[in-house]
């Protein structure tokens, strides 16, 4: 009898219409016995097409979009034996950067059909399960400047756009952060909190941050002027943030922050809620499909 498997896919993801048949057919002709296969063209449906392949314990899912998508779904496999698919078809696709997942819908599915189960953690904050990065300041500006019709037709190249918009407009405020009772206070541009070790493409957030570790890691950018925006993008390039004097680097499982005034947050590059906000990891969370030969350890 052969292996059961769904088919989940984000029309609305940048290449998620483009690449659905190609998917579909990978898997068909593979081992795998395809039970359920959708293209969902209304995002707000696939949580409950993932909630009822769970209920009908398909012991793989496989699930084609972006970061949120991916998102999304995640926290469905908390406290499940089913195994989660990762075909990334977004534009920035960190989750699948983090994971050794190529952003290639034939070589994905060679995992998905080929790989092996893994566990990996996830975060929280206030309640809400994410797979990469939340953020707040800079880079939720950038999210709010981004044109999603444009981010599907361009790719990354409107990113550059919003991130030149983002710094000319950028605003300090003040944060207050309780990490293993300790008070730090700071008056920033940029907090980043981790569960995995890339974010903004292929930078690490910390040089030991990984996806396995049990904690988050993160780090805040204490400085506030141009110049430090430029060091702050220069190491950033090199995965050397940690080197720079005006950036506040952490490891935690849990940590609580308020701002002054109140910001946005980005959650996995959607503006999702707004300080205060408390976060902590969820070690070994949920298992994902890895190619055979991955290794999350960022020291080996």
């Amino acid at each position: 009898m052969l292996p059961t498997a769904a088919l989940i896919v984000n029309g609305k993801s940048r290449r998620g219409r483009e690449w659905y048949l190609e998917a579909k057919s990978a898997l068909e002709k593979s081992s795998l016995d395809l039970k359920q296969c959708e293209l969902i063209r209304d995002p707000k449906q696939i949580e409950a097409r993932v909630q009822q392949a769970l209920k009908n314990q398909i012991p793989l899912i496989c699930v084609g979009g972006g970061d949120g998508t991916l998102s999304l779904v995640a926290r469905h496999f908390i406290d499940s034996e089913a195994v989660l698919g990762v075909l990334p078809l977004g534009t920035g696709n960190s989750l699948a950067r983090d994971l050794g997942i190529p952003s290639n819908v034939q070589k994905a599915c060679e995992i998905v059909i080929e790989g092996a189960p893994k566990a990996i953690d996830l975060g929280e904050v206030n309640g809400r399960t994410f797979v990469n990065v939340a953020t707040i300041g800079l880079t939720t500006r950038i999210a709010e400047i981004l044109d999603p019709d444009a981010k599907k037709k361009f790719g990354r190249a409107v990113y550059l756009v919003a991130i030149f918009k983002a710094v000319a407009s950028h605003r300090s405020f003040h944060v207050d952060l309780e990490i293993e009772g300790e008070q730090h206070r700071f008056r920033t541009v940029q907090i980043v909190v981790g569960s995995g070790r890339y974010h903004g493409g292929p930078f690490p957030i910390l040089p030991d941050a990984s996806i396995r570790s049990g904690k988050l890691a993160g780090y805040v950018v204490t400085g506030t002027t141009r110049m430090t925006l430029i060091r702050y993008a220069w190491r950033l390039m090199r995965g050397r943030l940690a080197d720079l004097p005006e950036v506040f680097p952490f490891e935690v499982e849990e940590l609580s922050l308020s701002t002054v005034p109140k910001k946005r947050i980005t959650v996995d590059g959607e503006v999702k809620m707004s300080t205060p906000a408390k976060f902590r990891s969820i070690p070994q969370a949920i298992r994902v499909m890895l190619p055979q030969e991955a290794n999350l350890d960022p020291d080996l």
